[in-house]
């Protein structure tokens, strides 16, 4: 298959522009998907199959953006950070991804193993909320530096 389009190879690291626009947009995509499971999350009830199965494939639709995203935040957001700031943002941001992970991980295995939904609302809740926190914070703090 050619590849030829695919210039990432052959271009240098991106600039701190190129690395606030790509997580504007993937902020912008998570959103919207994030959105998708909230209304979801509306109609789940306790033995409401049908929903808590269409609630599981818009998490793992999710799941997937956003794993990628936090790959690429942890990549290139110390980039950006001031030099005096760097280990501090990379800890806390380390700290909030872990979180994050291990909120979605525990959604997705209450999913699996029970698939009741007034728990899954509660957990789905708390992962929209610790996720749209942190877009929040490095939209304020990291992405809004020129």
């Amino acid at each position: 298959m050619d590849t030829s389009s695919d210039t990432s190879d052959t271009q240098g690291p991106a600039t701190p522009d190129e690395i606030r626009a790509r997580i504007r947009s993937e902020h912008a995509q998570i959103s919207a998907l994030l959105a998708r499971v909230e209304a979801l999350t509306e109609r789940v009830g306790d033995g409401d199959t049908k929903s808590v199965i269409a609630l599981r494939d818009e998490l793992l639709a999710l799941g997937e953006v956003l794993l990628a995203h936090l790959h690429y935040e942890e990549y290139q957001l110390p980039s950006l950070a001031e030099e005096d700031k760097v280990d501090e943002m990379v800890e806390d941001m380390h700290r909030e991804h872990q979180s994050q992970r291990a909120i979605f991980d525990s959604v997705i295995r209450e999913l699996d193993e029970t698939a009741v939904g007034s728990k899954l609302v509660v957990g789905v809740r708390e992962l929209s909320r610790a996720i749209r926190d942190d877009m929040e914070h490095e939209e304020r703090e990291l992405l809004s530096e020129s």
